[in-house]
């Protein structure tokens, strides 16, 4: 049995295999998120503790994931990705399992950090083996698989956190975690093999770069801390301006520290090549159009539309459902079609989505937003997965990992920017209406629309943010089209 397992996994079709272990892998760190975040009510009754307490076992887990993001990616090049990714699952459940023991808010805290650690190695990891096994013409596909199912994790983890919750309380979210990664962990021993995912011994440099690990975790903390105080409604704060301040002096300090390193956690070289610099840009760019929507449509549909939250949900399905079906089908149509095209196309037609729905009014149809939501997810998906292909087709083998790493990093800081500006951009049409009124508090004082002229202000506040939006995805598509050609793109255009 043991002999015919190995032919059949280290066959023709072993990347499929290993693509298997990754989906798992992206599909429990992402679903985690989501049904931590349903869980935070129940978890303040349970320890009979605050919003602001509660929020940290949220916070601690992003700042942490999002601190050792690069570090793990570097990690993975020096010690073999096999090995950091194994780590990653036994980290991951071991902090899931301790979570669901919690006997208090402050310990949930302290092993959502350590679950966290386990986290990033998953995810930073994930694309460069995916990169490493699929062959030339089937790494898009691959790419844009992996795209997907964390999709699928994000849109799932709400509903599967919900069941879970009402069947048998929020510790069951953090159990679920444990076969789950069990599963991962002795798929990954069994199947994936270090030589083809990782870069030889004898090419490895070993230097671990601890002071530009430290500089991340500078900007990375003050960055989100930053934002979460501003989308308070503290922008004009000074303990704001001055946490901001200090992630603003940490980006100009890492670029000027790493480019004088031997060894450094990231290559500053990479940002030399145009198109690894410029698609890292327009991720950014699409990450915060696409999260603000995500914070934005529901507070639309259930406050302005007055939509129950279970028809709000079943609005909002189609675009994960289109998405699921269209990232493999994009991720194939880069063989056939350069992905500076494809990209660029992706990104007008989310462009094009989000100016549409800077139009809606409280007078809109129910089919009419889910068509809109659905073109959305469409030119999503259409635009991410030829960006994932074009930025690791622009590395080497012995940088798919920091690579990899970037690309996550560039997800983490577009959600953390365009959830602060949409949030900011409603709040000051909110506050010429009502006084000080963040998105914030409208979740727990529905009220506040009561007064005055407080609904046309908070329709008013979301046209403009979804209008801005859509201007950032004609700056992406700008960024997309200025990018040089990889050598997949010359490929396609000779034939």
């Amino acid at each position: 049995f043991k002999e015919k397992f190995y032919a059949r996994v280290h066959g023709p079709n072993h990347h499929w295999w290993v693509f298997s272990v990754t989906a798992l892998g992206t599909f429990m760190t992402t679903y985690d998120l989501g049904s931590v975040s349903m869980s935070l009510p129940r978890i303040m009754a349970s320890f009979q503790t605050s919003v602001a307490v509660a929020s940290w076992v949220l916070l601690a887990f992003l700042l942490t994931a999002a601190v050792l993001l690069l570090p793990a990616g570097r990690l993975g090049d020096i010690v073999g990705r096999k090995k950091v990714y194994n780590l990653g699952f036994l980290i991951f459940i071991t902090g899931s399992a301790l979570c669901a023991f919690s006997q208090s808010t402050t310990q949930l805290i302290i092993f959502r950090i350590f679950q966290a650690i386990g986290a990033s190695m998953l995810q930073t990891n994930s694309f460069a083996i995916i990169t490493a096994v699929f062959p030339d013409k089937e790494r898009g596909k691959g790419l844009g698989m992996g795209s997907t199912i964390a999709g699928i994790g994000a849109t799932a983890g709400p509903a599967i956190g919900g069941l879970l919750i009402a069947a048998v309380g929020w510790r069951g979210i953090f159990f679920l975690n444990v076969p789950i990664g069990l599963a991962g962990a002795i798929m990954a021993h069994l199947i994936i093999q270090e030589k083809l995912v990782s870069t030889p011994p004898d090419k490895i440099k070993r230097n671990f770069d601890i002071i530009g690990a430290l500089l991340v975790a500078i900007v990375m903390i003050s960055l989100i801390i930053g934002m979460s105080m501003g989308q308070e409604s503290n922008w004009t704060s000074k303990e704001t301006a001055i946490i901001l301040g200090i992630t603003v002096l940490g980006v100009v300090a890492f670029p000027l520290f790493e480019s004088r390193k031997a060894n450094p956690l990231l290559d500053m070289n990479l940002f030399k090549n145009r198109t690894f610099s410029f698609n890292c840009i327009a991720r950014i760019i699409m990450f915060l159009a696409i999260s603000a929507n995500v914070l934005l449509m529901p507070f639309f549909l259930q406050i302005a539309l007055g939509y129950s939250p279970a028809k709000a949900g079943l609005v909002i399905a189609p675009m994960s459902v289109v998405m699921a079906i269209v990232s493999p089908f994009s991720g194939w149509l880069c063989n056939y079609v350069t992905t500076r095209t494809l990209a660029s196309l992706g990104m007008a037609i989310m462009g094009i989505s989000l100016f549409i729905i800077s139009r809606l009014s409280i007078h809109s149809g129910y089919f009419e937003i889910i068509f809109l939501l659905s073109l959305l997810g469409f030119g999503h998906s259409v635009f991410q997965t030829p960006n994932n292909t074009s930025v690791m087709d622009s590395v080497t083998r012995d940088k798919y990992g920091i690579a990899s790493g970037v690309l996550a990093l560039c997800r983490e800081v577009g959600r953390s920017l365009g959830t602060a500006l949409a949030s900011t951009i409603v709040a000051a049409s909110m506050f010429a209406m009502v006084g000080k009124v963040s998105l914030y508090n409208l979740r727990r004082d529905a009220s506040i629309l009561g007064q005055g002229d407080a609904m046309s202000a908070l329709v008013d506040g979301i046209e403009k943010a979804y209008l801005v939006a859509a201007i950032l995805c004609v700056l992406g598509v700008i960024f997309t089209l200025s990018r040089g050609k990889t050598e997949r793109d010359k490929g396609i255009h000779a034939r």
